[in-house]
């Protein structure tokens, strides 16, 4: 059974659930922690699904990308180092319309954590 109140499901990857996820962010509501070992160093994402609101916790591997900086006026390089999650509703709430046995509203997001 579903509760009434929750959007239906619906797959989508709509820009608006990135940004809605970075105020969560910015609010603290939404948070990313690191876990485990550095060679299997990962994230857990804990907070309330930008689309649906319901509490999430998401655990993603370690992604990185590096040199994303530039060249800066020195002519040297600004290597900074760019973490990217992409992070997926996993409430655990049936929404109406959603595939059997499938939990969540269908909403992706993207995260982005710099460091330098």
């Amino acid at each position: 059974m579903f509760e009434a109140a929750s959007p239906v499901y619906r797959i989508t990857n709509a820009y608006e659930w990135t940004e809605r996820a970075f105020r969560l962010l910015e609010a603290e509501q939404l948070t990313v922690t690191e876990h485990g070992a550095p060679a299997a160093a990962g994230f857990v994402v804990s907070g309330p699904c930008p689309r649906c609101e319901h509490h999430i916790v998401d655990r993603r591997a370690f992604v990185a990308l590096t040199g994303m900086g530039g060249g800066g006026r020195d002519g040297g390089t600004d290597a900074t180092e760019a973490v990217v999650l992409d992070v997926s509703c996993g409430c655990g709430t049936a929404h109406q319309d959603a595939p059997e046995g499938v939990t969540g509203c269908g909403a992706s997001f993207r995260i982005e954590l710099t460091a330098g």
